[in-house]
């Protein structure tokens, strides 16, 4: 353990053994905190990163909002839109679920509970993203239509069979994969603040 390793270099070093005991717990609290945050930025900059390309795109539309000529394609820019600024707020809304302070003064058997709690918050806003991006694929196909070619979308032969397939296969393998690396971000946030209370109860 990450934890015991910190402990034995720290007993093994030349100091005194009373300043020892009175800085190894403050140590250990001040690396926990620089590792927790560490892994949670994992998580943080990609989401972060998607918030601003989605607040980007709404406001790109947003200009070109003109160019929608008919009723169908302007109600497919305001969906757009609304789905854009949507996913930024419940992106921004999963990551305050995983801003948990680790308190040295709190039982670490709270802190495990509470995290777990914040976690299933955070997966469940997440699934709620996934199926927002589905329906956001189809707006934004059908303004990509527009946008970049200036013709309608009745007018464009196959286009829903190549770009909508391949929009989904991507979401679909995309959304998996985020899933999966940020099921193993938490499991190894989780494992640390686990460590650190079974250090509590030996010591």
């Amino acid at each position: 353990m990450e934890l015991d390793e910190l402990k034995n270099t720290w007993d093994n070093s030349n100091n005194p053994p009373e300043q020892q005991q009175l800085i190894t717990i403050k140590m250990i609290d001040q690396m926990t905190q620089k590792k927790y945050h560490s892994k949670i930025k994992k998580i943080a900059y990609p989401e972060i990163i998607g918030v601003i390309i989605c607040l980007i795109s709404a406001f790109f539309i947003g200009i070109y909002f003109y160019k929608l000529d008919t009723t169908f394609l302007q109600g497919a820019g305001i969906m757009s839109i609304l789905l854009l600024v949507t996913l930024s707020i419940v992106s921004f809304l999963s990551l305050r679920q995983l801003n948990i302070p680790v308190d040295v003064n709190r039982p670490y058997a709270a802190t495990l509970k509470i995290f777990a709690t914040q976690k299933l918050q955070f997966f469940k806003l997440q699934k709620i993203n996934a199926v927002l991006s589905y329906l956001l694929l189809v707006s934004i196909l059908i303004l990509m239509s527009k946008f970049y070619n200036g013709r309608a979308i009745s007018e464009i032969k196959y286009f829903w069979i190549y770009s909508f397939s391949f929009g989904y296969l991507f979401l679909l393998f995309y959304s998996k994969w985020v899933a999966k690396y940020y099921k193993k971000t938490l499991q190894q946030t989780e494992e640390l603040l686990e460590d650190l209370q079974q250090y509590s109860m030996n010591n």
